[in-house]
């Protein structure tokens, strides 16, 4: 248990908190902060942390409606940001109206299962509700097994691909702080960029800061860029990476972001927070180490499987590939889903003209098998439209955080 762990839980009766460790554990939390006893324990557990928790679970047992006043104090505690879900016994729909009507985003009939908690928590909808919180962008992230792998790489040409096919908003964030290159390799100048995160997060992120840090690349496709100095990494906590994507899903179709090869709670929060995962690897030996590792890693965190593409970079490159596909799937505990193939001259032509691969002649195979996985993600992942202004439809705005009337009030 961590004073520091985003996740809050609360439990009422005795098989409530038997229950919510295992369940914080399953949705990706297994440091999460348990308080027993209700209420009252859980407003001195929030006045002893040094920040605010991100998400809070309420396991209330048989209790129902007489716990609404107890319930209106505790959210005087606690500030607007924090999404909270309910977990009891009790079928009734008055209770669960008004529950709704405080901020809660969803009331679980014990026993709750662990994917839709975690998907009410961070993406803020669940079941039937999913349809009813509007369009929203998919967000797709792209991390090298190892460093080098070329993730970088096929997460720029993706995102210019979706951006030419779906003729739809897309945008490419560049999260490696400290060795970017993608603004670099396409020679433009960004003044501001993921810097605006790192370097500021206590100031928060709402849309002027957001379009500030943009860069119009061409029509489509945006850029946040990563920093072209050398800085030292600061801390960064992974609810600002959240308000990030918020803000980001809200108005592109797609959200492509180049995610570093380290393993730290805002680039879990990041992969977390995706719609989507694609793990860029090569048939070697330290390749296939961490691509296992981090696949591991993934799943301790709450990263369903069957969300993670694992992709293939440079294959049928010239020296001798030491691992088979088989071998890789085996070890890594999951199939193989597209190849790169490794044309050098086609990318080696398209960094030299500091175009991705969709904006030169240059006809490849490299160039097609991008397409295809494009395609196959549109196809996973249908597009929303926000060209009609997602900063003015009430609709594609970020959920506000918990119990947010009632802090008004």
């Amino acid at each position: 248990m961590s004073l520091f762990s985003p996740l809050l839980t609360i439990g009422f009766s005795a098989q409530g908190l038997q229950s919510l460790p295992a369940l914080a554990d399953a949705i990706g939390y297994p440091d999460a902060h348990v308080v027993p006893g209700g209420f009252g324990p859980a407003i001195a557990a929030l006045q002893a942390r040094t920040a605010s928790p991100d998400y809070i679970i309420i396991d209330i047992g048989d209790h129902g409606r007489d716990l609404l006043p107890a319930l209106d104090d505790f959210s005087q505690h606690c500030e607007t940001k924090v999404r909270v879900v309910v977990i009891g016994k009790t079928a009734d729909a008055e209770f669960y109206e008004a529950l709704r009507e405080r901020g809660v985003l969803e009331y679980f009939i014990a026993p709750a299962n662990p994917e839709e908690v975690r998907k009410t928590l961070i993406l803020g909808t669940s079941g039937a509700k999913a349809a009813l919180a509007g369009p929203q962008g998919a967000v797709i992230s792209c991390m090298s097994a190892a460093s080098g792998d070329g993730a970088s790489t096929l997460a720029m040409n993706l995102a210019a691909c979706l951006a030419d096919i779906s003729r739809q908003p897309v945008v490419l964030v560049d999260m490696d702080y400290q060795f970017g290159l993608i603004s670099k390799s396409l020679e433009l100048v960004t003044p501001f960029g993921i810097r605006e995160l790192f370097d500021h997060p206590e100031r928060g992120l709402d849309q002027m800061l957001i379009s500030k840090m943009l860069v119009e690349y061409k029509p489509n496709l945006s850029i946040i860029a990563a920093p072209s100095d050398l800085r030292l990494l600061p801390a960064i906590r992974p609810d600002a990476v959240r308000d990030l994507i918020g803000i980001l899903r809200s108005q592109f179709a797609y959200v492509i972001i180049d995610v570093p090869h380290v393993w730290t709670s805002w680039t879990a929060s990041t992969l977390t927070y995706s719609t989507h995962t694609i793990m860029v690897a090569q048939l070697w030996l330290r390749s296939l180490t961490h691509a296992a590792r981090l696949l591991a890693a993934w799943h301790s965190v709450g990263i369903d499987r069957e969300s993670v593409s694992l992709v293939i970079n440079r294959s049928g490159a010239k020296f001798k590939e030491a691992i088979t596909t088989q071998d890789f799937e085996r070890i890594c505990h999951h199939k193989i889903n597209a190849a790169i193939h490794n044309d050098v001259k086609a990318i080696t032509y398209a960094e030299n003209k500091a175009k991705t691969l969709f904006e030169t002649d240059h006809d490849s195979t490299v160039k097609h098998q991008i397409l295809q996985l494009a395609q196959s993600l549109m196809a996973q992942y249908p597009i929303h439209s926000t060209t009609d202004g997602a900063s003015q439809n009430p609709s594609l705005r970020p959920r506000k955080g918990l119990l947010s009337r009632m802090i008004k009030k």
